[in-house]
């Protein structure tokens, strides 16, 4: 039976671990809701100073940059609300695999992998934070024109942004301990010397089967940010390149660092569900090698045949799965587009 997670449900899981950690996790979990009613003022707050290059005389790049950053931090200070307004929500999608998967011994190397991706994920997000902050202390000594106070409020909502961000990632990093943990029970069952019995693949099948609603869960509570990251940070990371290469600068190459640094670390623990959900079928197709059992076998077939689908991962707008394959054709195209576009910038005077 299919148990769901309450609030005041107090059983020690190993899984504990994997939960996505950082200080809106943390808040989330805590019940501090001043910390996401901050970030969302913040985020807000710092919406409407960039709305304001919108009526000024200034360059068409800026007001390009003004208009993307004001969409960005408005869209996002909602969903920064919207988390902990979906609180009990998250909570039961962070404790459904532990409660439901029946764990006894956590894979070996979750606690490694762990650590590895946290590290790499602060990195990563650490520069893009940086980049951008530089970019905009430059382009405030450069041009100009603004209160101090606009600086410092754009760069704590920038901290805010970044904040999700992390929760974001985390959040991706925890399906995928979801999946590791699966792949341990089926190596476990490879490297087994006994028998090789319906129980035994019907329990990795029924684990994989809550991994997957594990990530039907999450990908419905993470939509609006999918969908809201993709299409502005593809937008944003397009216009930049193509500055790059048209009108390069300190502060546009700060900016393109920071744009592709949070699209590839996105992207990547996006992508990297799908991968383990798929890699686990050659694996799962040694079982047919240990046993002749008619009823083993269609067990094993009806397993196979789902980890087939490949269908398994966040999706946007729940049109398709995010991939591999589909990020590698959006980022050709996208790549192929911004080649042929200096020429065309420079022609309309941005």
């Amino acid at each position: 039976m299919i148990k769901m997670y309450t609030p005041n449900e107090t059983t020690h899981n190993l899984f504990a671990m994997c939960k996505p950690n950082g200080m809106l996790a943390k808040a989330l979990y805590s019940g501090r809701k001043v910390v996401f009613l901050s970030c969302t003022l913040l985020l807000a707050v710092a919406s409407i100073t960039w709305t304001i290059y919108l009526w000024i005389p200034i360059e068409a790049w800026r007001k390009f940059y003004a208009m993307i950053y004001s969409s960005y931090l408005m869209i996002f200070g909602a969903i920064v609300s919207s988390v902990y307004s979906n609180r009990d929500k998250y909570m039961d999608c962070f404790a459904y695999f532990e409660v439901n998967a029946n764990i006894n011994i956590i894979s070996p190397s979750l606690v490694k992998y762990l650590q590895k991706n946290r590290f790499i994920i602060s990195i990563l997000l650490s520069v893009g934070f940086f980049c951008y902050t530089v970019a905009g202390i430059v382009a405030f000594v450069q041009f100009g024109g603004d209160s101090i106070w606009y600086l410092i409020i754009r760069t704590s909502s920038l901290a805010c942004y970044y904040l999700y961000l992390n929760f974001y990632v985390e959040s991706c990093l925890y399906v995928q301990c979801c999946f590791i943990q699966v792949e341990h029970q089926i190596d476990a069952v490879n490297n087994s010397n006994s028998l090789l019995s319906l129980a035994k693949v019907r329990q990795v099948r029924r684990c994989y089967c809550i991994a997957i609603k594990t990530t039907e869960k999450l990908n419905s509570l993470l939509l609006p940010a999918t969908v809201t990251f993709f299409v502005l940070s593809l937008i944003d990371c397009h216009y930049v390149f193509t500055n790059v290469l048209a009108f390069p600068s300190l502060v546009i190459i700060l900016m393109f660092i920071a744009a592709f640094t949070n699209f590839f670390v996105v992207t990547y623990y996006i992508i990297y569900i799908n991968h383990l959900a798929v890699n686990v079928y050659e694996k799962v197709y040694s079982f047919s090698f240990k046993t002749e059992s008619l009823n083993v076998s269609k067990e094993i077939q009806l397993l196979l045949t789902r980890i087939a689908r490949a269908d398994v991962g966040l999706t946007w707008l729940g049109i398709f799965v995010i991939t591999p394959t589909c990020v590698t054709s959006l980022a050709t195209i996208t790549l192929t587009v911004a080649l042929a576009v200096p020429t065309l910038i420079k022609f309309i005077g941005f």
